[in-house]
């Protein structure tokens, strides 16, 4: 891996996961500490990530940097899947008409989409890609709009005018952060919107979260707390706010690895 390549995604990990040891971070690139040390001196004098005792964190202004999709794809991955299969068999159901974002836990739904009479609206070009074997299967629905690079999502007011435009039993969700105080948030704007459009076109709302992202906040609300019927999550989340989420009415599922 080039020296750039392996900076960038020095960079991407971190954004994604926050705080990381050198140790698991050498061993996630297959670098020695030394090459490791050079890297983080860099990043750190370029304001890109903050270097801490036996380790590496997020530089406090990075929710500005939003990491790649791909990026994102590749951390936790076991839970991710866990997440995504435990909604897809048991929240689906032949005939229905739901609403996929365009996120990487919510996109790994699909593979697992195995029904009759399926129609599925997104404004992701991951999921459409990961439904395509399937396409004989289910129709498949995407809005236009503004193709935003680090999701390959579509957002902007086309987006948000398609599905205004219908009605869908389910709306799957995900986001950036989920706590008690600002519910569950997301790193852009024009992605938000989206998901409030999504959010108001369908009668059920089912958020997939990995319990990475608990009791974290980014730059602003989706929905508040209320509005989740469903949460999917995995063993990792901490009960007490689990506790707190079934006392504002929310149905709470834990997928096991």
């Amino acid at each position: 891996m080039l020296i750039n390549e392996r900076r960038k995604k020095i960079v991407e990990i971190v954004n994604v996961e926050e705080n990381i040891s050198n140790k698991e971070l050498s061993q996630r690139l297959d670098v020695s500490e030394m090459t490791l040390w050079r890297d983080l001196k860099e990043l750190e004098s370029q304001g890109m990530i903050r270097r801490v005792r036996g380790g590496v964190a997020k530089e406090r202004n990075s929710f500005l940097r939003e990491p790649q999709f791909d990026a994102k794809q590749k951390i936790h991955i076991q839970e991710k899947l866990a997440i995504a299969r435990y909604a897809a068999e048991n929240f689906v159901t032949d005939g229905d008409i739901i609403i996929l974002e365009g996120g990487t836990t919510v996109a790994s739904m699909v593979q697992f989409l195995i029904y009759d009479d399926l129609t599925i609206l997104t404004n992701g070009f991951k999921t459409i890609m990961q439904a395509l074997p399937s396409l004989c299967d289910m129709s498949l629905m995407i809005c236009g709009g503004i193709l935003r690079e680090p999701s390959y999502t579509l957002v902007g007011p086309q987006a948000e005018a398609f599905f205004a435009g219908f009605q869908a039993h389910k709306f799957f969700v995900s986001g950036s952060g989920l706590s008690v105080e600002n519910g569950l948030t997301d790193l852009n704007l024009l992605e938000i919107q989206v998901k409030i459009a999504m959010w108001n076109s369908a009668e059920r709302t089912i958020l997939l979260m990995d319990s990475s992202k608990f009791g974290k906040s980014s730059l602003a609300s989706i929905v508040r707390l209320e509005s989740i019927d469903i949460l999917v999550t995995d063993e990792g989340a901490p009960q007490e706010m689990l506790e707190q989420f079934r006392e504002l009415g929310m149905e709470i599922h834990v997928a096991k690895i």
